[in-house]
């Protein structure tokens, strides 16, 4: 099914309306893009990048960090009918190096801050073309190309690929379609409602999609992003302020260092506080709750092209720990072993079925859908009015900071090392953070932390990945056949 491209018609319906508010980094001063203004810069860069070669087809790595283009960018390759590889910029080289090879990415695009990252990425790839935009996004364009952009978006066309961590130490490719994004902002938009000012603060990473959904759900609904170029308490209540924010989206993490801020009451004029990403822990909720905050727990996934679950801000009180029920669309289920249907509150695995549900991963085998049903891995239970409430996200990931880390992949590095026998990661709860990723390794020698860190660091393992505390134990708790007992372990070193 073919739509009219989104930000092309918003462009003609509401082209004096306010697209992007932003920071202008040459001039330091506010820039107010109107739709026509955004679309005239987004073609401008459809020249740009037909002039790279980029065509209809094209895997097109994207390693940048949050600026203006970034999002130009993202609509460009929309009408250049290529596909965007979103790459996160806080892993290493090699963890990139193995993402786009998997995604067989021809292109890679990076700016300034990742010039490195992409130089290392160019020596080791001998079929990638890399090319730093910052440079590029200063020049007039020369471009004498003979192909036009596409004005119309094949719903079902894939728009996106998004990496998300693995539970056998490799990342899964999520590959999600127009569809996909479209369903999920037109279900956001049902249960938040638009209002004529709404302006949706952006502070989240571009490449993970909590933060590209906010891009998307922005250009259909017709209403304003303000876009920082990272999550910085001062920027964020300067930018609720003064910009008239009225919705922001944070993890945990980010809401609990504003409430810190002197400045925290520029939260009260928001209207939404989506939060997500990670659970809330029950002191955040009534932290919020004491200082009238309007804050909306979610549920969602890379796999779901973000929330797939709210619970409204007036509904926190009476259905505390509940993510909310699911947005317009959407089904859920709570199911056992044998995917039979649970009674009301018992725990199992949540099931997922909607149109914002990925078709599946990319190179994988793995059939995470079944009859149409999405088999997250997460752990959950339904109240008696449908309400869900989480209980574990997939056993054995750690969130911290938002960010998805899965203890294998760091427990195959530990076990690299020639003093290490046996090692164990798991997350262990932390005000701050959510989850902090723990190491509890078997030893005939005495290591220390910062020699742990130092050595996964020297195996190209990202920092936010890194143990910030170690425990050097005798030996593992294991099952029969030899598998790590983790939550006899995680309840271990609770107790300490």
């Amino acid at each position: 099914m073919k739509f009219p491209n989104w930000l092309s018609q918003r462009a003609i319906q509401k082209k004096s309306a306010i697209a992007l508010i932003f920071r202008s980094p040459f001039a330091q001063e506010v820039e107010r893009w109107t739709y026509a203004k955004l679309e005239a810069e987004v073609n401008h860069w459809v020249e740009r990048l037909q002039t790279l070669g980029i065509k209809s087809g094209d895997r097109v790595g994207l390693l940048l960090t949050n600026h203006p283009r970034y999002i130009m960018i993202v609509h460009a390759l929309v009408k250049c009918e290529a596909i965007a590889v979103f790459l996160n910029i806080r892993l290493t080289a090699e963890e990139i190096r193995w993402q786009i090879e998997n995604s067989q990415t021809k292109y890679l695009l990076y700016d300034e801050m990742t010039k490195s990252t992409a130089n290392s990425l160019d020596k080791a790839i001998n079929y990638l073309t890399t090319f730093e935009i910052s440079d590029f996004f200063l020049q007039n364009c020369q471009a004498n190309s003979n192909q036009l952009s596409c004005e119309n978006i094949n719903l079902e066309n894939i728009q996106g690929i998004f990496y998300t961590s693995g539970t056998t130490g490799k990342p899964k490719a999520v590959t999600l379609s127009f569809s996909n994004h479209f369903h999920s902002a037109i279900a956001s938009a049902l249960n938040l409602g638009i209002e004529p000012n709404d302006n949706w603060l952006l502070c989240m990473p571009l490449f993970h999609v909590g933060g590209l959904a906010i891009a998307w759900r922005s250009v259909i609904n017709g209403t304003t992003i303000t876009l920082l170029p990272k999550f910085d308490e001062q920027e964020v209540l300067d930018a609720i302020d003064i910009e008239k924010v009225t919705i922001i989206s944070l993890v945990p993490t980010m809401l609990s260092r504003l409430l810190q801020h002197s400045q925290w009451q520029n939260l009260q004029k928001l209207r939404a506080i989506l939060l997500g990403g990670a659970p809330a822990s029950p002191e955040l909720i009534e932290q919020c709750l004491q200082l009238n905050l309007p804050i909306s727990p979610t549920y969602g996934m890379t796999e779901t092209a973000s929330q797939i679950t709210t619970l409204s801000s007036h509904e926190v009180a009476k259905k505390r720990g509940s993510s909310g029920l699911p947005l317009f669309g959407n089904r859920l289920r709570i199911a056992d072993d044998q995917q039979q249907d649970l009674d009301v509150g018992a725990i199992g695995q949540i099931l997922i079925q909607g149109a914002s549900v990925m078709n599946g991963y990319l190179n994988q085998l793995e059939k995470n859908i079944q009859d149409g049903w999405l088999h997250t891995g997460d752990l959950g239970y339904l109240d008696r009015d449908g309400y869900l409430y989480v209980v574990s996200r997939r056993s054995d990931l750690i969130i911290s900071g938002g960010e998805n880390i899965y203890p294998t992949e760091i427990e195959a590095i530990l076990l690299e090392h020639p003093a290490i026998v046996e090692a164990c990661v798991v997350g262990i709860s932390d005000r701050e953070w959510g989850e902090i990723v723990t190491a509890i390794i078997v030893s005939n020698v005495q290591l220390s932390l910062t020699e742990i860190r130092s050595f996964c660091e020297q195996k190209s393992l990202a920092r936010y990945k890194l143990p910030k505390s170690i425990y050097i134990w005798e030996s593992l708790p294991k099952t029969a056949s030899g598998k790590l007992l983790r939550q006899e372990i995680r309840d271990r070193l609770e107790e300490l």
